[in-house]
């Protein structure tokens, strides 16, 4: 299955160029989340929550496509808040998060024939915490109880996460590394990176994709992930 990796939207319409580029030549599309919170003053709450719409809209449109949470998005549904908390944000899509997490529209994580896809990552640690032994258990959680997923507060850790207790919404390339779980290569975002990335981990990768949507992620499950390729927007 040939999947192209969205990640970090933050209010871009970026993703419409993407979307218009790969359509027919992917099976499958995965965003990694973070659709709110644009870093740009210009790009108006209102504008983003439109954007949003056109994510939604493009999901009813094609089908195959895996929209999952991230921590500036799960702040509108009381979690963790960032120091880009907007209340107007909160009053235009709280409910509609809330409304696509129960319905399983909104999901923590995705899978596909050993390829893990998330916004920050899926430690060992966390699921063990939470007694999660399959994938499934993690998004089943996350319908019910979204702040599953939430900022992990913790002596001693830090406050961007950086620490293998924090779940995959929050976890840093540090603490997944340290506790990444073996039967998968992830694909995540969350940590702002120059380029996409991919570090060895054993013999899976974990490939780390947000570049601020200048670059993107086309992958076929089929091959190993050395053979992803990584696209300019």
């Amino acid at each position: 299955m040939k999947i192209c990796v969205i990640s970090d939207i933050h209010g871009s319409t970026r993703w419409k160029d993407i979307v218009r580029r790969e359509r027919r030549g992917v099976d499958r599309f995965v965003f990694l989340g973070d659709y709110f919170d644009s870093k740009s003053a210009n790009v108006l709450s209102q504008d983003q929550d439109d954007n949003f719409a056109d994510i939604l809209e493009f999901r009813e449109e094609f089908g195959r496509v895996d929209l999952l949470a991230g921590n500036h998005d799960l702040q509108y549904v009381g979690g963790a808040r960032t120091n880009q908390y907007s209340l107007l944000t909160r009053i235009l899509a709280g409910d509609t998060l809330m409304e696509l997490i129960r319905e399983g529209t909104l999901l923590a994580c995705a899978a596909y024939d050993g390829y893990l896809f998330s916004h920050a990552g899926v430690g060992g640690v966390w699921m063990d915490e939470h007694g999660f032994g399959e994938i499934a258990d993690i998004n089943k959680a996350f319908r019910s109880r979204p702040l599953v997923a939430d900022f992990v507060e913790r002596p001693g850790s830090s406050s961007k996460g950086d620490d293998p207790y924090q779940g995959p919404l929050w976890i840093r390339p540090d603490s997944l590394f340290e506790t990444a779980l073996p039967d998968y290569d992830q694909v995540v975002g969350h940590t702002r990176i120059k380029e996409v990335t991919a570090v060895a981990k054993g013999d899976r990768r974990l490939v780390f994709m947000d570049t601020g949507l200048r670059e993107y992620v086309v992958l076929d499950t089929g091959r190993a992930i050395e053979h992803l390729e990584i696209r300019k927007v």
